[in-house]
């Protein structure tokens, strides 16, 4: 009898696929050649929908985190006002801090003290001694001389 060589299957060649005469693929697809499409589909679906059941949730999370860091920024700045507006209330029941503001906003003095009130000028006499300044920066040299020799000063 004689012995007929058998022929010899290679893992990783695939010879059952039409068009693949003798594809030499990776030994890691070799695994994904007995997969069962069924399989593939079914557990594609349930990540599907695990994925849109947890969209929602997740997206509730980070909204509700970001307003809770809102409220939490909003109330610590409440506080600070707080503490701001007690400090106030402390200082304005202090009789040294009542007396300087009624010297410095109602004018009143001690007995004895001398007061002295500074007065400037209006607006209409700022406006006046502007325009004389542009006018003569206006003027040529020799022009502001003449006006300097020829007048008495105004103010004497």
């Amino acid at each position: 009898m004689a012995v007929v060589d058998a022929p010899i299957i290679d893992d990783e060649v695939f010879d059952d696929a039409p068009g693949s005469a003798g594809l030499r693929l990776p030994a890691i697809f070799s695994r994904f050649t007995s997969v069962n499409s069924r399989r593939v589909l079914g557990m594609a679906l349930v990540l599907v929908l695990l994925a849109v059941t947890l969209a929602v949730p997740v997206r509730t999370y980070w909204s509700q985190r970001g307003e809770f860091n809102r409220l939490q920024a909003a109330n610590e700045q409440l506080a600070r006002d707080v503490e701001h507006y007690q400090r106030r209330v402390t200082e304005q029941n202090d009789p040294a801090y009542i007396e300087a503001a009624a010297r410095e906003q109602l004018q009143y003095v001690m007995p004895g003290e001398k007061p002295l009130v500074l007065t400037y000028p209006s607006r209409e006499q700022q406006e006046k001694a502007q325009e004389k300044e542009r006018k003569y920066a206006s003027n040529p040299w020799y022009q502001n001389l003449w006006d300097a020799v020829s007048t008495p000063p105004e103010d004497k």
